[in-house]
């Protein structure tokens, strides 16, 4: 199969070195990190987010979870949410439901992208399928996703409120 036909020509346009990478199906952040044998912080996932403003893609290590409240913030909306399932296969025609691309300009969504996944030396994220990964420099993956970087990780300990 591969990545997904969207990705593979996007990636192509903007002319920047990646791999694709065949792996086991899987459904986790974590579990396509074991399946390719790297850290989970290396393994960026992708969250659609719902806000007032417009839709915004949120790209965090698979190894954290998001701080809603720092993600507020940051998008200057108090209401802003995680999009349901119904939404996301709505908006993300195309992909497989849970392995969305941090690609915004594809679907026309800015891109909030953790700092910790921008000081990494190699990024894996999605294909667009649960089986497929694409992999590049973490120097080129913020050239491809244009990112706002702040702090969004949860901290360790810290509470969840949704």
């Amino acid at each position: 199969m591969g990545i997904a036909a969207s990705i593979k020509c996007y990636l192509d346009e903007q002319g920047l070195p990646y791999e694709t990478v065949r792996h086991r199906r899987v459904l986790t952040g974590g579990d396509e990190a074991r399946a390719l044998g790297v850290a989970p912080a290396q393994v960026a996932k992708t969250l659609l987010v719902r806000s007032r403003g417009a839709d915004a893609l949120v790209v965090l290590p698979a190894s954290v979870r998001v701080d809603m409240h720092k993600l507020r913030d940051v998008l200057g909306d108090n209401h802003a949410r995680l999009a349901s399932e119904g939404e996301m296969q709505a908006e993300m025609a195309g992909f497989e439901l849970g392995a969305v691309p941090p690609l915004g300009e594809l679907i026309g969504a800015r891109v909030y992208l953790d700092e910790k996944l921008e000081q990494m030396d190699e990024v894996v994220f999605s294909g667009g399928t649960h089986q497929d990964s694409v992999k590049m420099s973490g120097q080129d993956f913020i050239k491809l996703i244009h990112p706002r970087v702040a702090d969004l990780a949860l901290e360790p300990g810290a509470e969840l409120l949704y």
